[in-house]
């Protein structure tokens, strides 16, 4: 692969995690680009509209970028899928929920659903990527991995660090059923994940979002979370048999 077309990746894949728009010298240095070649790569991802441009000069991800990027979702008609459970949760506990995949060592949130007149940002939005270890739906996803599937997902060393490291958090979660997070990714706010299992797609896990101490029952949340993830499990195999048929 050329490498104008390895630093235009990096530069999309930085935009894409980034929450607020980002200048030409900011990203020169931090993917260590010349800035004149940065400024040639990013005219050009902005001519074809995958990048906006702000009125300071700055870049963020534009419309075509995230044309592509839910083409993903719609090759195996998974959105079709996973929104209506995500719809449910959201419906019956009034929370945030969403649906995310692992990817090297990190999460990545492909779908979400926000109840009316949700007053909290999260950090689950839709194409935002964060290490898994620390998310909900990130350990609720590795939990089950074999061994050797594991430590690719797993950051360097942290397979050794076994005593009340992440291997021993991920067995509490095999044992519970499910995952939380309170408030690593976001403070004050609770996350309660469950796995999903794939036939043919990368590990994920559905999950909902809350502020601790609102009026909430987490055990019944829990349930309805991996009671969702269970028929989302038998739906995606479903669609697997029938494309596989």
């Amino acid at each position: 692969m050329s490498t104008s077309v390895l630093r235009a990746l990096k530069i999309l894949e930085l935009l894409s995690g980034s929450d607020k728009p980002l200048p030409l010298t900011r990203i020169a240095e931090q993917l260590d680009i010349p800035k004149s070649t940065a400024h040639a790569i990013l005219r050009a991802l902005a001519s074809q509209e995958f990048l906006e441009v702000t009125e300071h000069a700055s870049y963020s991800i534009g419309l075509r970028a995230f044309e592509v990027g839910a083409a993903h979702l719609r090759s195996n008609n998974a959105v079709d899928i996973v929104i209506p459970q995500l719809a449910y949760l959201t419906k019956e506990l009034g929370i945030t929920s969403h649906y995310a995949v692992l990817d090297g060592t990190d999460a990545v949130y492909l779908c979400k659903q926000d109840p009316p007149g949700l007053g909290i940002k999260l950090a689950s939005s839709v194409g935002a990527r964060l290490p898994a270890v620390v998310t909900a739906v990130g350990k609720a996803a590795l939990a089950w991995l074999p061994g050797n599937d594991l430590a690719a997902h797993l950051p360097a060393g942290a397979e050794q660090r076994r005593d009340g490291g992440i291997m021993a958090e991920l067995a509490q979660v095999r044992e519970r059923g499910y995952s939380l997070d309170d408030g690593a990714t976001a403070s004050g706010v609770r996350c309660i994940a469950a796995p999903v299992f794939s036939p043919s797609g990368a590990p994920g896990a559905i999950g909902v979002s809350y502020m601790l101490g609102s009026a909430v029952d987490a055990e019944a949340v829990s349930v309805h979370v991996m009671n969702s993830a269970s028929r989302l499990t038998q739906l995606l195999g479903t669609l697997t048999r029938k494309a596989t048929a």
